[in-house]
């Protein structure tokens, strides 16, 4: 049984010339719904339980004497080529048959390597036209037409048979079906009706023979092949056929009671004693099928039936991914709500903890900012100043050195940080000035190598100078001030770092 078919449920469909069976099959569960004449009554009746059922899909199994069966071997190709070969092969072999079909079984392991197929055709099924035009008003899912033989090979797979040549007599509804198998693929059946003497034990064992003679002549079965026949008969008429069989070297023949063709099945005795027809039905059903001959157009209600279930399994399965997405979220915010609550719960303890701590500290005036403000503060209030006694001597040390300099202010700018060097601001001037740059910027640069040279003064620049020398600026001013018309001079500001040698530079 595949994995599709767990998901099945369909009606499956007995039909003989003289009544038709319906199985209601669904995994696991099946229930045996009755049988309906070929009258009218039968009809009517059968049309009101389609209704009830017109849903779900149908599986019509036939068993009737007028049926044909082929073996050819076909040139292996694919596709459409082959759908073409086919329709050529059955339209010249079966002629004008409606119901027909082949079924690749195998492929040659020689020469060419063509293609084994089984030709099957309905010779005569106007018998069947009532019940299919019920099914086709009512737009019934037929999902295909197989002969009961077919259902008798799924029904060797359940009782395990793997002899090479097997034949199995099925009596079935007053008629006799042999059925030759070889690998446990179908390739011959005829079936005996039963107004015939066959219902005879003897004429049974006749029957078989001649069915073996057939084989042989038509080159189905090997000359020196041993037939292994089964027999199958709920009545128990074929019990006697039995010793005849066994005494022919050429046949090998075992019994299937009831209870055995029962556990095969997994189904109880007495169901199976009260309804023997569903046995071959409940092999076949959820297995795919293999030898289907129903016309195209007979399945076109059951085409649209399976794209229908195509894009509902496709919704579940897209429902059911969302529902898992949903879920696997779901549990992944619960986790994360429930880590929230413990960071929560473990930063409530801390704080708890830190509290209990704090209350033990000693009680503060002031804030630790405040406090580092204070310090800082203490620090520069205990560290003593630059003399600046110290620097005006330094100063005037350089001035008495340079009698042409004249200072017009002083500036002093204590460092921020402790023990660190004053900034000054020298603002002076070159007296006499009689006009010569040159001169006076000579005059100006002896001056501040003067101040380097004192103790305590360092770093001595320029910070403006009666010239602008820079070579992207343009030259302006005067060469002479008429309000410095008595005593001219030449401007300048010098700056330097004021430290006394006895005070070390901090880094």
């Amino acid at each position: 049984m595949s994995l599709a078919s767990l998901f099945d449920h369909q009606l499956i469909l007995l039909a003989t010339p003289r009544q038709i069976g319906v199985l209601n099959w669904r995994p696991g569960q099946m229930h045996w719904l009755g049988e309906f004449a070929a009258d009218a009554a039968g009809l009517a009746g059968f049309n009101q339980l389609i209704l009830k059922h017109a849903k779900l899909p149908v599986l019509l199994v036939v068993d009737t004497v007028d049926e044909d069966y082929r073996s050819d071997i076909l040139p292996h190709v694919l596709g459409r080529a082959r759908d073409e070969l086919l329709a050529r092969k059955l339209k010249q072999v079966f002629r004008n048959a409606r119901f027909m079909g082949a079924w690749r079984q195998a492929r040659e392991t020689t020469g060419r390597r063509d293609d084994r197929y089984l030709l099957a055709a309905l010779t005569d099924a106007d018998w069947l036209t009532p019940w299919l035009s019920i099914l086709h008003r009512e737009k019934v899912p037929l999902s295909g037409i197989v002969p009961l033989a077919l259902a008798c090979q799924h029904l060797l797979l359940k009782l395990r048979q793997q002899e090479t040549h097997t034949l199995l007599a099925y009596r079935l509804n007053n008629s006799l079906r042999l059925s030759y198998y070889h690998d446990g693929l179908l390739r011959f059946s005829r079936l005996i009706g039963g107004d015939t003497p066959t219902q005879l034990p003897s004429n049974a064992a006749d029957e078989i023979g001649k069915t073996q003679l057939y084989l042989t002549g038509q080159r189905i079965l090997p000359r020196e092949a041993r037939l292994h026949v089964l027999l199958i008969d709920p009545s128990g008429q074929l019990d006697s056929a039995l010793a005849p069989l066994n005494a022919d070297p050429a046949f090998s023949a075992r019994l299937i009671d009831l209870p055995t063709l029962a556990r095969a099945l997994r189904m109880p005795d007495s169901f199976l004693a009260a309804t023997p027809e569903i046995a071959p039905l409940a092999a076949l059903a959820g297995e795919s099928l293999q030898l289907n001959l129903a016309p195209p157009e007979l399945l076109q209600h059951h085409l649209e039936f399976r794209w229908r279930r195509s894009l509902h399994t496709v919704a579940a399965g897209i429902a059911l991914l969302g529902a898992g997405a949903s879920a696997a979220y779901w549990l992944h915010a619960h986790d994360l709500n429930d880590q929230t609550r413990q960071l929560s719960q473990q930063q409530t303890q801390i704080d708890a903890r830190y509290q209990a701590i704090a209350r033990g500290f000693p009680i503060r005036a002031a804030t630790p900012e405040q406090l580092a403000q204070t310090v800082a503060l203490a620090r520069q209030l205990s560290t003593p100043e630059p003399d600046p006694a110290a620097l005006m001597v330094a100063v005037s040390q350089a001035m008495q050195a340079s009698p042409m300099i004249r200072l017009d202010a002083l500036n002093w700018v204590n460092a921020p940080e402790p023990q660190g060097p004053a900034t000054v601001t020298l603002d002076a001037a070159l007296t006499p000035f009689d006009g010569n740059y040159r001169a006076a910027m000579q005059q100006i640069q002896n001056f501040i190598q003067t101040l380097q040279a004192v103790p305590g003064l360092h770093k001595v620049s320029l910070a403006s100078s009666p010239v602008n020398a820079d070579s992207n600026q343009t030259l302006t001013g005067k060469t002479y001030d008429a309000s410095l018309a008595d005593t001219p001079s030449a401007r300048f500001s010098l700056t330097l770092e004021f430290r006394p040698d006895n005070q070390e530079a901090r880094p």
